[in-house]
């Protein structure tokens, strides 16, 4: 998942994944932060194989505990340690005093002094591992964090006031707050401070801060648009009910574009498109809102949409196929909700980088969601499930099956949480924590990570390229 790391002090680690967003890792034991459960130095002939992404001093960075096993495994495997007793690898660990480490760690594995690592079985060499790992205080004290550090989405510019940075979760700063955020790592971006004493704020290389102007009278609201649907291209013979619900910060011109687009895929047959303008700083708000669980205006017209759509496939006998988009699954998670599950069985919903994920069974059983690995809406709009199903795309990428990556999960979690090296007790609670990723996994069935565009570290657009060949293929399914 991560593709690199580094740390100035040890106390703060962070990582990076493929699509350059930044994670950092805090509290804890140095171990844990440094995903290297056995202290390996980065001067080991092992770091610069696959799976180390960094160092902090002597010490190697690795992008998964697992990783940072199997390098601690294979450097008990070299001739120095592998044909020395536990006296010779105390010497590596503790220098100044080897004999206490050597004591302890034969005293927590049961494991004689002058064994030699290459005269144990696997079982024992499994506890010598474990036992070095405790000793380099590879464990769960309680204090642990490791998050995504989010992103300026966009500089708000407002003449008549002061301008706001938007951020993850539709949170917005002012440049102080904004400038603080980002010194005590909670915000992905660089401080820069001007020869005349100005502070600006800038994004990281590859990132872009999208400027979004405010009129100084902001155009009013109609109370009651009469306007619900938008209709592009032309209705054809036995064609499917195209419709189309667009996110935030969406004007009528690219809400059309989007709309048109997808008549385009689809021969120029007729969609409908709910009428979701944006509004500027409201739709922030708005998100807000929903995301608490608390029904806006929108809900009722999108209520209003959906049923009008059911209206026509009674007449028109062809199914409903609706594409949403980054807000656009928010509001349908909520009017869904409101729609009998009759009703809802008969909408097919297909989002794509969703401020919201919509759950297996609440609409019809072709649903599903597509979030690109690079749109980083869909982490912010869903920091539970998101995580776990960016985790299991990278997973995948390096080869590992579900059930490969499970037990690898769990077992990382057991070896964490406890203290005992018993083997029976830990294959009990290995099972318990595989039972539980199951579950986990269960949750993701119509969720999929998409590979993002060449080239592209963070990208929300619905005209991306893999959000637009995920449409096409659709299109085709249906058409068929």
């Amino acid at each position: 998942m991560f593709s690199k790391a580094y740390s100035l002090d040890g106390k703060t680690v962070f990582y990076f994944d493929y699509a350059d967003n930044k994670y950092v890792a805090t509290g804890g034991s140095l171990a844990w932060r440094l995903n290297n459960p056995g202290l390996v130095h980065n001067t080991c002939r092992f770091f610069s194989r696959p799976g180390s992404i960094g160092h902090f001093g002597h010490y190697a960075i690795f992008s998964s505990p697992e990783k940072g096993r199997e390098a601690l495994r294979n450097w008990l495997h070299t001739k120095k340690f592998f044909n020395g007793s536990l006296r010779i690898l105390a010497k590596h660990y503790q220098p100044d005093n080897p004999n206490l480490f050597a004591d302890r760690l034969s005293s927590l594995t049961n494991i004689p002094l002058y064994t030699k690592p290459k005269d144990l079985s696997k079982k024992d060499f499994d506890k010598l591992i474990f036992g070095i790992e405790k000793l380099c205080d590879y464990a769960l004290k309680g204090a642990e964090a490791f998050c995504l550090i989010p992103k300026i989405l966009g500089k708000i510019e407002n003449n008549s006031q002061e301008d706001l940075y938007w951020i993850g979760d539709y949170t917005t700063l002012s440049k102080k707050d904004a400038a603080l955020w980002v010194q005590s790592n909670r915000l992905d971006a660089v401080v820069v401070h001007g020869y005349n004493g100005n502070v600006f704020l800038r994004s990281r290389p590859n990132h872009n801060i999208h400027h979004l102007h405010i009129p100084i009278t902001p155009p009013p609201i109609p109370a009651d648009d009469p306007s619900l649907i938008r209709v592009v291209g032309s209705k054809k013979p036995k064609q499917c009910i195209w419709a189309f619900i667009n996110g935030i910060l969406n004007t009528k011109e690219s809400a059309l574009e989007a709309a048109t687009k997808i008549s385009a895929m689809t021969g120029g047959e007729r969609v409908l498109s709910m009428q979701n303008d944006t509004k500027w700083i409201i739709d922030a708000v708005n998100c807000l809102l929903l995301k608490a669980s608390i029904d806006i205006s929108i809900i009722n017209r999108a209520v209003t949409f959906l049923r009008y759509l059911l209206a026509l496939e009674k007449e028109e006998n062809a199914p409903i196929v609706v594409f949403a988009h980054s807000q656009g699954g928010i509001i349908l998670e909520h009017a869904l909700v409101l729609l009998q599950p009759e009703e809802n069985k008969r909408i097919r919903v297909f989002t794509f980088g969703g401020g919201s994920f919509i759950r297996e069974g609440i609409s019809h059983s072709d649903s599903h969601n597509y979030a690109s690995a690079a749109d980083p809406v869909c982490l912010l709009g869903s920091p539970n499930l998101q995580p776990i199903a960016l985790q299991r795309y990278y997973a995948h990428k390096e080869g590992l099956t579900d059930s490969q990556m499970i037990h690898e999960w769990a077992f990382r979690d057991v070896i964490l949480e406890l203290d005992s090296i018993d083997p029976n007790i830990i294959a009990i609670l290995t099972e318990k924590k595989v039972r539980y990723y199951q579950s986990l996994f269960a949750k993701l069935k119509n969720l999929t990570i998409l590979d993002p565009d060449p080239d592209s570290h963070w990208k929300h657009k619905l005209l991306s390229d893999c959000y637009q060949v995920t449409i096409q293929k659709i299109i085709n399914h249906y058409h068929k």
